[in-house]
């Protein structure tokens, strides 16, 4: 039998009611945050994500529905060592994303929340990635969906590009990107310093471009024993690409500009890993082990093998052929060292290749 037809679920007004109170519910008892939408490049040949930007903050309001703290494995010491897994889910009114981070209104290209993009939380200046977007529940009450709620899990800053316009949002690059630290000096231009944010250039061989985003500007101690002259300064730069798409080494003595500033520096020296009279590895992880972990592995790995991990009866190197198909590339010789044992009632015989 059918539902009594003088009583419907789906009156507009109603529905508009229902609405009005869960959004004006959520302006009371939620949080402020901020929606970061990502954009992905794809690898064209095996439809695979090559890099994530954040370009855009949207802040809007959420509610938390984890009253008891947060959720999931929290912190667990593994055998990478200390992880921290929570979880957390956020509820947002459907009327107010349309309004502050819809489709119609900003450069987002989605109708909802997507999974993938992130969500910062100022209080705790935690980073969340969205992870599932439930868009039913509660469950047609009135026949009609007016919230999304978020499940998300604490975010792990992989060397993504941040340039949202917010310094709290886009200081996880600050600190966490894989930056490339030299000394600079003899400044040049009509700038005094370079900027935190602005695109430093430097010219290579081949009409060959470098650009980076710099990190970092300091100035460096004037005890440093490595010959560098009084004045100078240390410049982290980070998201180094080329003009040609290919992997190049930055180059020393060659100066590098700032394309907001306009302020030309020399580049001194360029530090790395293996230094040996300082160490600017990670300097605002005092925690990190890189240094260590290179200089103990010389000990354990032979790397002056040329296969250590593999058969010690194949080697490389040492002769080259000529290709049949093509005759003028020479190769590298595929050397295979092989016994044979063959025995009968008298005898054992060894050949050797």
């Amino acid at each position: 039998m059918p539902t009594n037809v003088f009583f419907s679920r789906g009156v507009t007004a109603e529905q508009r009611l229902y609405e009005d109170i869960i959004v004006e519910s959520l302006k009371i008892y939620g949080q402020d945050l901020y929606y970061i939408p990502r954009v992905i490049v794809r690898d064209n040949v095996l439809n695979d994500v090559a890099t994530s930007s954040f370009y855009d903050s949207y802040a809007i309001e959420m509610y938390i529905s984890n009253t008891d703290g947060f959720e999931g494995d929290q912190t667990i010491m593994s055998k990478f060592g200390l992880e921290i897994r929570d979880q957390a889910t956020f509820v947002v009114a459907r009327r107010s994303w349309e309004r502050f981070v819809g489709l119609y209104n900003n450069n987002v290209n989605s109708i909802r929340p997507l999974e993938g993009d992130l969500l910062y939380y100022p209080p705790t200046k935690s980073f969340f990635e969205i992870k599932f977007v439930e868009h039913e529940r509660p469950f047609y009450q009135l026949n009609n969906l007016v919230v999304y709620e978020l499940q998300c899990e604490l975010f792990e800053y992989s060397d993504e590009r941040f340039d949202t316009g917010n310094p709290d949002i886009d200081a996880i690059q600050t600190y966490n990107a894989i930056s490339t630290v030299m000394s600079i000096s003899d400044q040049r231009g009509t700038g005094e310093q370079l900027l935190i944010g602005e695109q430093v250039v430097q010219g290579l061989a081949n009409g060959i471009f470098m650009y980076a985003e710099v990190v970092n500007v300091q100035a460096q101690d004037a005890d440093v024993p490595n010959g560098i002259p009084e004045g100078s300064q240390l410049l982290w730069v980070s998201n180094i690409t080329f003009s040609d798409n290919q992997y190049h080494e930055m180059q020393e003595g060659v100066r590098v500009v700032g394309q907001t500033s306009r302020s030309s520096w020399n580049v001194n020296r360029i530090y790395d890993i293996n230094d040996v009279d300082v160490d600017y590895t990670f300097p605002q992880n005092q925690q990190a082990q890189n240094r260590e972990f290179e200089v103990n592995a010389d000990s354990i790995i032979d790397f002056s093998e040329s296969n250590p991990f593999g058969d010690p009866s194949i080697r490389y190197g040492g002769s080259s052929f000529i290709s049949v198909d093509n005759p003028v590339v020479e190769r590298p010789l595929l050397v295979v060292s092989s016994t044979t044992i063959t025995s009968d009632s008298t005898n054992l015989t060894v050949d050797t290749e």
